[in-house]
């Protein structure tokens, strides 16, 4: 089955960057580094077909403004965010291509901070890390059309597309669903989302184990909920994931952010989490106790209705 799409072209994007310091409690000095924030140029457009039914694309690039190639965990070439081919109707959208998970879609949401790669410690850098179901992948997603706010959505990748250099023959397939609330107009919010992964890179890879009983057994799973209006936004999630993070084989996680804007240019905002009982396979447990500890604080202001300066300060605790 093949599908193009071409149409009229909408070009956006957005250029984000700082200055980063890091200070490590016990170490003498400070580093700083000046740090892209996610900084990226999209296309995309649709095509009208017949009656209600159109087809539409997209193709996202990241850019580096602090001179990286790719960034954090980026794919080399272009289209390396989120980049698609599909149909969309009024029972539903339909996309193939390189796309955010389930998890990915909403993972961030209560993330309202601006870091580069290094400074994942000014945000929910801990929470929001990448791993193997918090990413993007070539796959096939379906979502339904908003009924009265609610959304649901579908997603498969291919076990051939994450094979990579990998002739072990196993699979690799990633399957996630996902649910979504927003009031009509404006107000409460929730998510929920779980992805499924079969053999990541950070599964279970034992080799004379193959058929252990942890091997295929990964996942993560999130949910959500809060409130955005006008100028209040509150929210907080949880999250499990077993056997997808390159740092923990079991992490456990929740996470809080409120914002007020307390004129129409300045927004203050904070934000916690909480990591417990992370640990790796043999139940060993992270850091001594399993747990971390997390702050962040800080304000935006807008000069105008696309350009912002922001300052935050953040502060960790491991075990």
């Amino acid at each position: 089955i093949s599908t193009t799409s071409m149409a009229d072209v909408i070009l956006y994007g957005n250029i984000k960057g700082g200055v980063e310091v890091t200070k490590t409690v016990g170490v003498n000095g400070t580093t700083t580094a000046i740090a892209d924030y996610g900084s990226f140029v999209g296309f995309k457009g649709h095509e009208n077909l017949n009656g209600n039914l159109k087809a539409i694309w997209q193709l996202e690039q990241d850019v580096d403004v602090a001179g990286g190639a790719y960034g954090k965990n980026r794919t080399q070439g272009f289209g390396t965010r989120d980049s698609f081919v599909g149909l969309a109707s009024d029972f539903g959208t339909v996309k193939a291509g390189y796309q955010s998970t389930p998890i990915k879609a909403v993972n961030d949401r209560l993330d309202i901070w601006e870091y580069g790669q290094g400074g994942k410690v000014a945000g929910l850098g801990e929470f929001t890390q990448d791993s193997d179901a918090n990413t993007r992948a070539v796959a096939i997603s379906y979502e339904t059309p908003n009924m009265g706010g609610f959304t649901a959505t579908a997603y498969v990748s291919p076990s051939d597309n994450n094979q990579g250099n990998k002739t072990d023959g196993r699979d690799r397939s990633i399957y996630g669903v996902g649910a979504s609330y927003e009031q009509p107009e404006g107000g409460f919010f929730a998510d929920v989302a779980g992805v499924y992964v079969k053999a990541g890179a950070n599964n279970f890879t034992n080799t004379s184990a193959r058929h252990a009983p942890n091997y295929d057994h990964a996942y993560q799973a999130i949910v959500q909920a809060g409130y955005e209006q006008g100028n209040v936004l509150v929210g907080v999630a949880a999250q499990r994931a077993k056997n997808v993070d390159v740092n923990y084989d079991v992490r456990n996680e929740v996470a809080v952010s409120g914002a007020y804007k307390v004129s129409p240019a300045l927004r203050l905002k904070a934000s916690a989490a909480y990591g417990f009982k992370l640990a790796d396979q043999s139940g060993a447990k992270a850091y001594g106790n399993g747990k971390y500890l997390q702050g962040v604080v800080g304000a935006d202001y807008a000069f105008s209705k696309r350009t912002m300066v922001n300052g935050q300060v953040g502060y960790t605790q491991f075990g």
